[in-house]
């Protein structure tokens, strides 16, 4: 179990494991909305409901991280990450559009999810009778149930964009490497130079590193 992380179960008959990583991120989640959005938007509310409330979304971002890994993919076993899913697959795909196919259902679920989330956050929240000049108002009005269905919209919007990045083995890497498969008609090639694709993993490191450093 240290080796391939934790075991959630076989979901479609595909085992599913999560990484260290995500159990650290839920926690990293669940105490910065408890202690740090959730108070801003609702004052009133108790520490206790602000930390259900921040579970619930946390838990619901796993969820979302789950949809967006064994979204559309045939594969035996999947190792799930903070920002998405790494298949273990037994071979490469078949063909270029199978490739291009598996690596954009994963961000188009996400999209999907994220969209949806945002609807629901609005039929959950209703009328809100606020000044439309001061947001913070019309935040403190959401039941707990909108308020974490409103967070979790963007943020699987996020994951969407940032699995997009042309990084391989990323999906946006994958869809690249589909992409220069076709048009090469050489595997091994199109493998090389997407992979050239993960200096922008780099320049995003580098770009963060250097954000925190003048925060």
């Amino acid at each position: 179990m240290m080796r391939k992380g934790i075991r959630l179960g076989r979901i479609a008959g595909i085992e599913v494991f999560a990484d260290w990583s995500l159990l650290l991120i839920f926690f990293i989640i669940a105490f910065g909305l408890a202690t740090g959005m959730f108070p801003a938007w609702h004052p009133e509310w108790p520490a206790a409901l602000a930390w259900a409330t921040a579970l619930g979304a946390a838990a619901l971002f796993l969820a979302s991280v789950l949809v967006h890994g064994i979204g559309g993919i045939k594969v035996r076993r999947i190792t799930l990450f903070m920002l998405g899913g790494m298949a273990h697959m037994e071979r490469e795909p078949p063909t270029w559009r199978s490739e291009l196919a598996m690596a954009a259902v994963g961000p188009v679920t996400s999209l999907v999810l994220g969209l949806a989330f945002l609807w629901l956050a609005g039929l959950f929240a209703g009328p809100l009778d606020v000044d439309l000049d001061d947001p913070s108002e019309a935040l403190a009005q959401l039941s707990p149930l909108a308020t974490l269905l409103l967070w979790l919209g963007p943020v699987n919007i996020l994951l969407a964009v940032f699995n997009l990045v042309p990084g391989f083995p990323l999906d946006g890497g994958r869809v690249l490497r589909a992409i220069l498969w076709g048009a090469t008609g050489s595997l091994r090639r199109a493998t090389r130079w997407a992979s050239l694709g993960g200096l922008w993993l780099m320049l995003i490191g580098w770009f963060l590193n250097n954000a925190a450093l003048v925060s």
